[in-house]
């Protein structure tokens, strides 16, 4: 799931991950349900599901983008974050999630957006959900 749209960053890639991962360890799981599927991108040619914005995912958000601003963070389209902030899927050629389903978001990764995502670093959240 995107929890913060594209965006560049004035810093070293390791400063970038050292900020997302104090995030990940205050950041307990999330319940993410799919409540609908659109069509993102200038082209409206990239197929994702929208993820139900309930308070922890929206928080999630915040605390990410919060974290990178001293970086240098810059969105690539400011107005998909805070208030426009949609949390969503990427649908890909070899997984498409249907309407309703259920996921236990239970980590967070730095995905450099080259020619082809390249994941950089993963980090485990709190495991709240699953000590209930």
């Amino acid at each position: 799931m995107t929890l913060v749209p594209p965006f560049r960053a004035d810093c070293e890639l390791l400063a970038l991950i050292a900020a997302v991962k104090a995030v990940s360890r205050k950041t307990e799981c999330m319940l993410a349900e799919v409540i609908g599927h659109e069509q993102f991108g200038p082209n409206a040619d990239i197929a994702v599901a929208l993820i139900r914005p309930i308070e922890s995912v929206l928080n999630a958000h915040s605390r990410l983008t919060e974290a990178l601003i001293p970086l240098g963070w810059a969105a690539t389209e400011p107005h998909y974050n805070g208030e426009g902030f949609r949390p969503h899927i990427t649908s890909t050629d070899d997984r498409h999630v249907r309407l309703g389903e259920q996921f236990l978001l239970n980590q967070i990764a730095v995905i450099e957006m080259l020619e082809q995502p390249t994941v950089r670093a993963t980090y485990k959240l709190a495991d709240s959900l699953t000590k209930r």
